[in-house]
């Protein structure tokens, strides 16, 4: 085993992160939840096939199709029909950007189960839910009577001596968290998530998640060996060559297990290869980034492939006092526009109701996101100006100009007056 720190914790923490660094895990929680499923299968305390509704109070409403309700295998696959967020969470994301989960209550949860229209069949489609895997964790921790944490710290953790993997920091683990960034690097706090914990409320480290992975591959003994093995048999198929076990993702062509996970401000992947005894970690301090290509490419390293560098997009410097003339607002459609500001050396830009996003030049024509796959493209004109920009993202280009359609017809019409008349006509 060997454990590797990078970079620095934050301009004002300039320490190296270690081993016994913590970071959010965020949607790797849900392996631990599927693993709770398991465990409660094993103690008798229930079954894959049992209806959500035996687990909750006896006057919430859980939604069918066609007399078909939802189980909790239903739930640990992504199957159960549910969305990936309640209905009900929407407008908290909206006004709590930095911590979105963090006042959505569980009777709020509740209702939206009660409100909700299932998108599939149970058990027919698969469909990523952090819905069903937060009512999930909440029903098995009703079952056994404690709160998700508990039960976590109880049947898992305490076990498997992950003594740094929590939700509630105690002793030196809130001076030894890392401070979380967004994808462009402003400090961020950490997520909340008080009704849907299941889904990816825990905190960890790399020593601790090396040690989960040692045991999942059965490199450590432990009474949790039948539990750990059931949670990784696969039940559904997702897709060729793919299948979801209990919270796992299974590549059943290449025999890996994985999971990664992502909050405001942190990133994380864990994976294992059955077939070399193999398992990389990777966590990070920053949202989005490179940790998910970066794992998979150290879990075929260990398997002794031949493999490139993650291809690192950097972006060129353009002078400050260039800039400028990128900031506007750029109307793709009537309601929905793309605001380009500056914000010192940097542009940024906004899509209507939508966070602020850095944008950063390939060149003088063409900016990239980092956030999401997408790149903004200018059009210079002859005299400099720039009037029009191309959102290209999921294979689509769209045109928008500053000032709107509107704007952009009577520019062209003062061009026509000028081309036949010569006559000279004010800028618009």
């Amino acid at each position: 085993t060997a454990i590797f720190g990078y970079g620095i914790l934050s301009p004002k923490r300039p320490q190296t992160p270690d081993a016994r660094t913590l970071f959010e895990i965020g949607s790797v929680t849900k392996v631990f939840t599927g693993v709770l499923l398991a465990d409660a299968v094993h103690r008798g305390e229930v079954a894959l096939d049992d209806p959500l509704a035996r687990f909750l109070p006896p006057d919430v409403k859980v939604p069918q199709w066609e007399g078909r309700g939802i189980t909790l295998l239903d739930l640990a696959t992504h199957t159960s029909g549910l969305p990936r967020l309640p209905s009900n969470l929407l407008p908290q994301v909206a006004k709590y950007p930095d911590n979105p989960y963090a006042h959505y209550t569980v009777e709020q949860m509740y209702q939206a189960l009660a409100d909700v229209r299932l998108q599939s069949r149970p058990g027919t489609r698969y469909q990523y839910s952090n819905f069903g895997m937060g009512v999930l964790g909440h029903a098995l921790a009703r079952r056994a009577g404690k709160d998700y944490e508990s039960l976590v710290v109880e049947r898992i953790c305490r076990p498997l001596a992950l003594d740094n993997t929590r939700i509630t920091l105690s002793g030196t683990q809130p001076q030894r968290l890392s401070p979380g960034h967004d994808i462009d690097g402003r400090p961020l706090g950490c997520w909340d998530f008080p009704a849907l914990a299941g889904a990816g409320a825990l905190r960890s480290t790399a020593e601790d998640l090396v040690r989960w992975l040692a045991a999942n591959l059965g490199q450590i003994p432990t009474p949790l060996r039948p539990i750990l093995d059931a949670a990784q048999l696969p039940r559904r198929e997702i897709g060729p060559g793919q299948q979801m076990a209990l919270g796992w993702h299974v590549n059943t062509r290449q025999s890996i297990h994985w999971h990664n996970g992502q909050t405001g401000g942190y990133h994380s992947y864990v994976a294992f290869c059955k077939k070399t005894n193999t398992g990389v970690v990777v966590l990070s301090n920053t949202a989005g980034g490179i940790g998910d290509v970066l794992g998979m490419k150290v879990l075929r390293l260990l398997a002794g492939e031949k493999v490139e560098p993650p291809e690192v997009r950097m972006p060129i410097r353009l002078p400050a006092n260039k800039l400028d003339r990128y900031v506007g607002v750029y109307e793709i459609v009537p309601g929905f526009s793309i605001t380009v500001f500056r914000r010192e050396d940097r542009l940024w830009a906004q899509a209507t109701n939508q966070p602020s996003l850095g944008i950063y030049p390939a060149s003088e024509t063409r900016f990239f996101y980092r956030a999401v796959k997408a790149e903004l493209e200018f059009t210079i004109e002859p005299d400099g100006r720039i009037e029009k920009l191309i959102l290209h993202q999921h294979g689509l280009c769209l045109p928008g100009w500053r000032g709107g359609v509107a704007g952009q017809a009577v520019r062209k019409a003062i061009q026509a007056l000028r081309r036949d008349t010569g006559k000279i006509a004010p800028k618009p």
